[in-house]
């Protein structure tokens, strides 16, 4: 029988389904959680660290007067962090505003609810950024210093943290996570205990690499070439084996790991490209020791229509308030 080789599709009509889907790492966790802070006053947001003098258990003698007295507040130190602007312009032409679009009710409710996801993945990402504080100059604006320059044993280039105060070198761990084990883990944890004294709660703000690691901490693996054995103890009626670690309680602490692709990220970076270092990075929260401090609260606003449609931005302008790094720790390994 003859087959037609061609046909005419003139009058077909588009089948366009009416959803829309968007696939980017939205979760914002260190944003979500951390406390929130007074809100500032000015553009560099000021708080003091301090600590106590050293035990004294060499005794006094019955009946010796004082002969010395001690400056209690001799290492107080103030230190300080920029607030940082966050904006995120959007636009509706008349056009595309009086248009019918699949999967979408009201473009212009639509543009204002993307740009502030899109703010919000930058103000998380600004937190667990690399990026030092960052004066306004005209020409560069006010930039916050993310974790990644709180949260380390050497001074910082712009306004350093005094030595006292800064996280021991302890408390930073670089081993490569296909490495790290869990003496490495907790010798991070020891060294906070040694450093703040008590045990803490923690919340560990972990990348995909580091919270692999962490899972294989309970599981016995073969040597190469041989099966991997995982050993779990779970009751049979769970039908289900759980791999997986969310809350790690060890001798100095107890922590909650939370996934994290907001960390360790330098301008430009975006964290749908995710690097090793990005999927290596892991922040060790105090979080009586972090806080977020809004001089502009997130907030969408709507600019005069001037004929080519409507438009405005969403903003929000914070710091990151680092109390004192000195109890904080990191997983900085860049593999």
């Amino acid at each position: 029988m003859a087959q037609a080789t061609s046909y005419n599709t003139v009058g077909d009509r588009e089948d366009l389904t009416d959803f829309l889907t968007i696939l980017e790492p939205e979760d914002t966790p260190k944003l979500s959680t951390f406390n929130k802070g007074p809100g500032q006053s000015n553009v560099f947001q000021e708080w003091q660290m301090d600590n106590l003098n050293p035990v004294n258990i060499g005794g006094i003698p019955e009946g010796q007067d004082v002969q010395s007295f001690n400056d209690q507040v001799a290492n107080r130190f103030r230190t300080g962090n920029y607030t940082q602007l966050f904006r995120e312009p959007w636009q509706v032409s008349q056009l595309q505003e009086a248009s019918n679009p699949a999967g979408v009710s009201d473009e212009v409710a639509n543009s204002k609810e993307k740009a502030m996801r899109v703010v919000k993945r930058s103000i998380e990402a600004a937190i667990g950024s690399d990026n030092e504080m960052q004066q306004d100059t005209g020409a560069v604006g006010y930039k916050l210093r993310g974790l990644g320059k709180w949260v380390q044993s050497t001074a910082q280039s712009t306004n350093p943290v005094n030595a006292l105060y800064l996280t021991p070198s302890a408390s930073i761990d670089s081993t490569a996570t296909a490495s790290l084990s869990e003496s490495n883990f907790n010798d991070v944890f020891q060294s906070a205990f040694q450093a703040v004294g008590g045990a803490r709660n923690y919340t560990l703000f972990a990348g995909p690499s580091l919270k692999r690691a962490i899972s294989n901490f309970q599981r016995v693996t073969g040597a190469t070439g041989t099966t991997k054995t995982y050993m779990v103890t779970q009751a049979a009626d769970q039908h289900k084996i759980d791999l997986n670690v969310t809350v790690y309680e060890g001798d100095f602490h107890q922590v909650t790991i939370i996934p994290d692709l907001f960390n360790g990220l330098l301008d430009g970076a975006q964290p749908s490209s995710t690097t090793s270092q990005q999927k290596a990075r892991g922040y060790v929260i105090n979080p009586d020791l972090v806080a977020l401090s809004y001089m502009i609260g997130l907030e969408s606003r709507e600019l005069p229509d001037m004929g080519g449609g409507r438009r405005g931005f969403v903003t929000a302008a914070l710091t990151l308030v680092c109390k004192n790094p000195k109890g904080l720790g990191k997983f900085a390994a860049t593999s």
